[in-house]
């Protein structure tokens, strides 16, 4: 049964609790008598209409235990009951992502809530709209389809959200209706969904950087109650910042730092769960990719972000990249990454870029010396490269330093200043080292591990975390 039947039916408990003991003190007064076991009915029934096959068992012999006015075996018997409503409580939990490459930031948390017997977890991807350069949706998206197969996932057209009223609901887009790329549909904006839920919990879609990413929250953080970050660091630049949040928003400052602050938690990524989960025994090797271009070679992944073409306002760096890999082609092979928006970025805030864009990949395809990885689970280059190449600012390059791998990474000019941390043995800066001598130290076969975390997978601790909240009412 769900958690607000199972308050029902103690309600419903308590009252028979009370009326025995009503009956018991006023046995004589027919008229008191008469609205007790008026009550026992109306509440027996209650119960019987909830229960199991054991339960409707324990039902009958209190039903027996009342007709003799047995106090003391109405007691037992109620607190039998009560144990077994506790232990035969469902919680719902429902998982909101609204992109498919992005629901690692998730996944791991959602194992954990899938093998928890008290929880009946569910996985609801939502639609969302790729936005014009005026933010016009110009295309309906629901990518369903594009989850891992062991994902069992439900269509949100044909979720009843409203009348299914989850416990919990995790979700990892922020923005409601305020992104300039995409937007999810309007039901499922922070403040529609914690209408229908008890706990309302955000987790990045993106991967934290400490010192890099943004700390200014949007204003879902009214909303939402609690806002999952990777690291107490994060946690505390977040915190830091929350007058300049409250600003940007155009909000009380006081009111808005004590709602959010204690929101605030650095319990930890489910990303890290999903690099250190991976291998290439669980990961095969994609059908639609050429192996030959791999054999006997060291094999680069090139992680194109947005931030790169929109720093830079040109593709000049990208194209000098690839030309290195190109030139390098007998003994290297190169797996290309464009962040998964970047065609409908480019489509909304850069549409003089386009084309040029598209130029570009189409090359890179003709020319053969590597392949495009445009599939939605980036981790598949984590698996079959040997190292990576991108810029500091990025999910990717911060998950794949996880790998123990070696990466070179950059800045661009507009960030030049920005006091970059490679505090990982496996990072390298371009500041320090070009990528020729990067590509040197592939070819001598380094090895580097990375391993700050203990064993206990962060998706575990944070639903562990939440369910603590509602089983206690906290």
């Amino acid at each position: 049964m769900r958690k607000k039947t199972a308050i029902e039916m103690t309600k419903c408990l308590d009252d028979i609790s009370s009326g025995i003991e009503m009956i018991g003190n006023f046995k004589d007064n027919k008229y008191v008598v008469s609205k007790v076991e008026k009550m026992f009915k109306e509440n027996l029934a209650k119960l019987d209409s909830e229960m199991d096959d054991i339960g409707k068992e324990q039902v009958e012999a209190l039903k027996e235990a009342i007709k003799s006015v047995d106090a003391p075996e109405t007691k037992r018997l109620i607190s039998e009951i009560r144990t077994f409503i506790s232990k035969n409580i469902v919680y719902k939990v429902v998982f909101m992502p609204y992109k498919a490459s992005m629901w690692d930031s998730l996944e791991s948390i959602w194992m954990a809530a899938d093998k928890d017997e008290r929880c009946e977890a569910l996985v609801v991807p939502i639609t969302y709209y790729e936005l014009d350069d005026k933010r016009n949706p110009i295309k309906k998206v629901n990518e369903r389809d594009l989850f891992p197969e062991y994902v069992n996932t439900v269509n949100d057209e044909e979720y009843d959200l409203e009348n299914d009223l989850p416990d919990i609901i995790y979700i990892h887009n922020p923005y409601d209706d305020t992104n300039l790329i995409t937007r999810v549909d309007s039901r499922y904006y922070s403040w529609n969904l914690k209408k229908y839920c008890e706990k309302l919990v955000y987790l990045p879609y993106y991967k934290w950087i400490d010192g890099v990413s943004s700390p200014i929250l949007g204003d879902f953080s009214n909303f939402v109650d609690y806002l999952i970050l990777g690291s107490d660091a994060a946690v505390s630049d977040c915190k830091k910042h929350l007058s300049e949040s409250a600003d940007a928003l155009g909000v009380d400052k006081d009111n808005f730092e004590k709602s959010v602050s204690n929101k605030l938690l650095g319990i930890g990524s489910p990303y890290i769960d999903k690099v250190r989960r991976i291998n290439k025994n669980n990961t095969p090797f994609p059908s639609e990719w050429d192996a030959s271009k791999m054999n006997g070679k060291k094999v680069f992944l090139y992680n194109l972000t947005l931030r790169e073409i929109f720093n830079f306002r040109s593709l000049g760096k990208v194209k000098h990249t690839l030309d290195f890999f190109k030139e390098n082609r007998d003994d290297v092979c190169v797996i290309l990454r464009p962040h998964p928006l970047m065609r409908a970025a480019l489509n909304s805030m850069f549409p003089n870029l386009l084309a040029e864009y598209d130029c570009v990949i189409q090359e890179f395809r003709r020319d053969g010396y590597g392949v495009l990885d445009e599939k939605e689970d980036m981790y598949v280059s984590f698996v079959w490269s040997d190292a990576c190449y991108g810029m500091r600012r990025s999910s990717l390059t911060e998950l794949y330093r996880y790998t123990g791998k070696p990466l070179l990474v950059y800045d661009s000019d507009n960030e030049s200043n920005h006091n970059q941390r490679c505090e990982a043995s496996n990072m390298f800066t371009e500041r320090n080292m070009t990528l020729p001598e990067f590509l040197k130290i592939l070819r001598e076969n380094k090895g580097y591990a990375v391993n700050d975390e203990d064993g206990t997978e962060n998706g575990k601790k944070i639903h562990d975390f939440v369910m603590h909240k509602i089983l206690f009412n906290l």
